[in-house]
């Protein structure tokens, strides 16, 4: 739980964690890495306020990749950039922008997870009906689902 007392970026002075007591400290600032040819457009460490969000770092690197850091690793994730949604977010402060990114983030991830879910539920019917279909050749393999009209022939 942040204790912090005040919203906090990492980085600065005043990171408390589980103990509102205890003497301020920093957080440090852990960024995404950038590769080579990445042009940062925006690097946002992470904070509290609200909620406590010190362990995600976002960054926006040109061409819309969204660069996070967080507790379980990196990732990159695409955006679809265009010149309107780039002005908006010069628009507007820092604060504004780490959360915009957080929403992005966490739609991203929740959609993920919700098709993978979808997929598997679907694998596993398919496994149950015994619909699973596969043809093995000298250098490759085929796996697919026959559609459940294929069943009564």
């Amino acid at each position: 739980m942040c204790c912090c007392g005040k919203p906090t970026i990492n980085g600065t002075l005043g990171y408390r964690w589980n103990q509102p007591d205890a003497p301020p400290s920093i957080y440090p600032v852990n960024p995404p890495t950038l590769k080579e040819d990445d042009t940062l457009l925006y690097d946002e460490p992470g904070r509290c306020g609200g909620i406590d969000a010190h362990c995600h770092h976002y960054r926006l690197v040109r061409g819309g990749t969204l660069l996070v850091r967080h507790g379980g690793g990196e990732e990159r994730i695409q955006l679809s950039t265009t010149p309107a949604l780039l002005i908006a977010l010069a628009a507007m402060d820092s604060h504004t922008r780490y959360w915009l990114f957080r929403a992005l983030y966490y739609a991203h991830h929740y959609a993920a997870t919700n098709a993978t879910d979808r997929e598997n539920a679907r694998w596993a019917q398919a496994v149950l009906d015994r619909r699973v279909r596969t043809k093995r050749t000298k250098y490759t393999a085929r796996v697919w689902i026959n559609p459940k009209e294929a069943i009564a022939q």
